[in-house]
């Protein structure tokens, strides 16, 4: 009996388990030749599984691909011996030193290399820590020497520094502090009452040249002081005739005690020199306004971007009006664009001419003429 009969007559038999799962429906086999008593052989109808498919993972072909590959480690007789050849050459080369702090090299490389520095640098480094603040106040005056001679040549021979009263000899003295003289130099000395305060003969030499001295590098402080009135064209602030501010005296005395400090130390009269080159390198490239347009004037010396960045005054070296009046009032400064007095230019020998030795010469001259000695009691 064939398979579909036999699952006919299964149903036949049992119409209450047509509607039960396949996989769960018994069918009784009987056959022909096997008695009624026999026993029936129960089959269970399983169906298929669902067919597994033999392909491999899809790989996504936008995945980027992460390169795994290594750099094979070179392991030779040959690369051996190149490598400790190298190693004997860099230990011939490199130089090995104990050196473990700037002040343990030699005093003439030391003092060539803190001559770059501008001058605020320098003063800044002395409170780096003590050993570098008692190495440069020991050797301050050539430090300070070569600092001016390398940046501010022009300057310290147009802006010489006053001398102290207390550095001259005695017949000196007595003829600076002589009445007739004191009488005469009272001009140079009140005639800038207003921005400079008048020094005093018993601590600043009264010759004229140290007169003009004093005054100078009064005014340029005093215009270094009002360069952001000026820059940001701000009417400076004037003091009435016949009054005294108190702003105006603490200035007064401010300036007063810088150039007292310059007198004694070569450092702080090269920071003048940095500070008055910097109001004239700012005072040339400030623009002008004709209306509400900016212009650019002409610049005195031709001085140019390189110039400026060189931080040096070898561009006043060049052909230029000279500076003949001294600004002995604030509202000079709106005009003032650089002040650079005590030299002429020649045009035969086409540079500029400064005075020799005239603090000397205003001495003898001074001695000679109001030596107490010969006119008199002090």
């Amino acid at each position: 009996m064939s398979m579909s009969i036999e699952i006919g007559l299964a149903r036949a038999a049992f119409p209450e388990r047509r509607r039960m799962p396949l996989q769960q429906l018994q069918v009784t086999r009987t056959t022909s030749s096997l008695p009624p008593e026999a026993a029936q052989e129960v089959y269970s109808v399983i169906s298929p599984r669902a067919a597994v498919s033999k392909k491999g993972a899809v790989v996504d072909e936008d995945e980027p691909l992460i390169d795994t590959t290594e750099r094979l480690a070179l392991k030779s007789k040959k690369t051996d011996r190149a490598k400790k050849k190298q190693e004997r050459k860099l230990r011939k080369v490199s130089v090995t030193s104990d050196t473990k702090s700037f002040l343990e090299l030699p005093r003439e490389l030391l003092d060539e290399v803190l001559s770059y520095l501008a001058p605020s640098d320098v003063i800044r480094l002395q409170q780096l820590n003590k050993a570098t603040q008692a190495y440069i106040s020991e050797n301050e005056e050539s430090i300070a020497k070569t600092i001016i001679s390398r940046r501010y040549h022009v300057l310290s021979r147009s802006f010489q520094c006053p001398v102290p009263f207390e550095q001259l000899d005695a017949r000196t003295q007595c003829s600076l502090l002589s009445s007739e003289w004191q009488d005469k130099s009272k001009l140079h000395r009140n005639s800038y009452y207003q921005i400079v305060r008048p020094l005093e003969p018993r601590k600043v030499c009264t010759c004229t040249t140290c007169m003009l001295a004093w005054n100078n590098l009064n005014i340029i402080l005093d215009l270094a002081h009002f360069q952001k009135n000026l820059n940001e064209r701000e009417p400076i602030p004037l003091v009435p005739r016949g009054t005294n501010p108190k702003w105006h005296t603490e200035l007064q005395e401010r300036n007063a005690a810088m150039v007292m400090r310059a007198m004694y130390s070569p450092l702080c009269y090269a920071l003048i020199l940095q500070v008055h080159l910097e109001t004239i390198v700012g005072t040339l490239t400030r623009t002008a306004r004709v209306g509400k347009k900016a212009a650019h004037p002409k610049r005195l010396y031709h001085m140019s971007p390189e110039d400026v960045a060189s931080g040096t005054d070898m561009f006043l070296e060049r052909s230029s009006p000279p500076s003949t009046t001294i600004p002995y009032h604030r509202d000079m400064y709106y005009n003032l664009e650089a002040y650079v007095p005590n030299r002429a230019w020649s045009k035969e020998k086409q540079k500029w001419l400064y005075a020799r030795a005239p603090h000397d010469n205003d001495l003898q001259w001074i001695v000679s003429r109001f030596e107490p000695d010969r006119r008199g009691s002090v």
